[in-house]
Formats: structure tokens, C-alpha cells, sequence
């Protein structure tokens, strides 16, 4: 099934999620977001459970026998997890524990289950920093053919308060009314950090001021932003100095603000090519907040 928002974009609507698990602690973050989403949009769970294959067998002084995987056990344990954190929600759960590199299973499982929507941790293994995203959340956002939740933090509650930072794109715009359908009760908010030029180069006009460029760029920004803005029925949103460096302006940002949800667009996929923008991967790497990768 699909929506149609404005201007005639469409969108396929929420119905069969596919959440990659892992075994830490905090994937019961996951479970329980994933959980509330799906029971949210009476859509289906689909968990995947990839199980690493040891490439060597015990040495032979041990026996020599080969270490196998009891993938029923594993999957039992994982059904009494969801079982206990499902009573709230009595979502339909498919638990499915599979073999081999994680980012292959998740993206492969997710074709094949025909899935709208992938939720995930961020898989990190990186002490002292919170929110690190790992080596199989990055790849499945840069390589999914589906829009990814990664989920950074406990969810106590929905999402409430959303930042969008914009380019004033079609991709960006999509990522906003596919956020406002999934999260109808968030508020969210937009941003654009525009380029500041602080020294004559090759682009500055010989002869004019350059605080005079900066003031019109910005002027051009905010009326870019308030037509963005109307389009999208957005009430609030911002211009703000992205300075000499417009990626980290943008993620100090959003950590100084009470934001829960940080969405970001992609142009979608190529072969295997992501074309996630350099400040969209740049964000979703670093900001400790929940990160909403939306794929057209």
C-alpha cells in the first residue's frame, strides 16, 4: 500500500519492519522502539539474529570436533525476550537466526521479506563514546535500499521533539514527510547551516564586501527556509552560521538542543555505492541522538 503526500510524492506505507538484533544490553533499546513502531502502524517484526561462523574447529588435543551453533536455543532465548517486552504491544514477531556477516544478513533478509523499514543499534564496540556508530550500522545505512532507524539510546517513551537539517532538497523534504507519518505526534523542527565566507578566494567577487555576501547569503537562506518550510507544514525552523565548518556546526547543534531524532536524507543507491551526503554521514557517525536514515 502507498500515501500520497503533497505535491504528489508517495510513499509505501509501514507495515513489515525488519530489525537487526545484536547481543549487548542496549538491544533492548532496539526491541522496544522497533516494538512501539510497529504497534503504532499494526506492522509486522521481523528479527534477524546473524550468528558469526567460528572458520576454525577445536585443536585436536580437545577431541577435534567442530563447534556448532545451537541456533534453536539462540532463538528461543530471543523469543522470551520479545515475549516479555511484547506485553505491552502483542505485535506479530518473526524471529529468524542466521549465519554469517551481519550487514549481508540484514540486507539480504530484508529484500527477501519485502521490508519497509529497518531498525537497528549502532552496533558499536567503542568505548567512551556514546553513540559511536560501528562498522555494520554504517554499512547497512549506506548501503540499504530502505529507509534506517539507528537507535543510539533507551527508549523511554516516543519521539518528541525531531531535528531535520535541510539543503532545501527533494531528499530532504521526502525524509521529513516520511518522518511526519511514522512519528504523527513529534514536533519537528528544521535547520540549514549556511557557508559562511570569512577570506577573499577564488569564488568571493573582487571588490565587494564580503560581510555584504554573508548578509545576502543568509537573507537567501532564511527565504529558502520559510518557502521549505510551508512546503513540508513545518512551524519551526532555523538559519544558522555554519561557519568554516558546517558538518561539526551542525552536530553541536543538534547535542545543545532536546532532541531525540535527528533525520537525514539519502539520494538512495546505486550498485554498491551509497550516495549519502558527506554532512549526512557526517551526522549520523557523530551525534549521540537517534538517527532516522530515509532512503526514496
Amino acid at each position: 500500500m502507498f500515501k500520497i503526500f503533497e505535491r504528489g510524492v508517495i510513499m509505501k506505507e509501514l507495515k513489515r519492519i525488519l530489525v537487526g538484533l545484536d547481543v549487548t544490553e542496549k538491544s533492548n533499546n532496539v526491541l522496544k522502539r522497533a516494538l512501539s513502531i510497529a504497534n503504532e502502524h499494526k506492522a509486522d517484526l521481523f528479527i534477524v539474529h546473524d550468528v558469526r561462523t567460528p572458520w576454525v574447529g577445536v585443536p585436536s588435543y580437545f577431541g577435534g570436533k567442530d563447534i556448532d551453533i545451537d541456533n534453536e536455543s539462540i532463538s528461543k532465548n530471543i523469543e522470551k525476550k520479545i515475549k516479555l517486552l511484547n506485553r505491552e504491544f502483542k505485535v506479530n514477531c518473526f524471529v529468524f537466526v542466521k549465519e554469517g556477516n551481519p550487514q549481508d544478513i540484514i540486507l539480504y533478509e530484508s529484500k527477501l521479506n519485502q521490508i519497509d523499514m529497518i531498525v537497528m543499534g549502532a552496533h558499536s564496540k567503542a568505548k567512551g563514546r556514546k553513540g559511536f556508530l560501528g562498522t555494520t550500522a554504517q554499512k547497512v545505512a549506506h548501503l540499504s535500499h530502505l529507509p534506517v532507524l539507528i537507535v543510539k539510546n533507551s527508549a523511554k517513551s516516543p519521539y518528541k521533539h525531531i531535528i531535520a537539517p535541510t539543503d532545501f532538497g527533494m531528499q530532504s523534504k521526502q525524509s521529513i514527510l516520511f518522518a511526519k507519518d511514522i512519528f504523527p505526534n513529534a514536533k519537528i523542527n528544521v535547520v540549514n547551516a549556511f557557508d559562511t565566507i570569512y577570506m577573499e578566494g577564488p569564488y568571493a567577487v573582487v571588490g565587494r564586501d564580503l560581510s555584504q555576501y554573508n548578509d545576502v547569503a543568509k537573507s537567501c537562506a532564511k527565504s529558502d527556509l520559510k518557502h521549505f518550510m510551508q512546503e513540508v507544514s513545518v512551524k519551526k525552523g532555523k538559519v544558522i552560521d555554519g561557519e568554516l565548518y558546517t558538518k561539526e556546526t551542525l552536530v553541536t547543534y543538534i547535542k545543545e538542543g532536546q532532541y531525540d531524532l535527528v533525520i537525514v536524507g539519502s539520494r538512495g543507491t546505486i550498485g554498491l555505492n551509497a550516495l549519502l551526503g558527506s554532512v549526512s554521514n557526517y551526522i549520523l557517525r557523530e551525534t549521540s541522538k537517534d538517527v532516522l536514515v530515509y532512503v526514496p
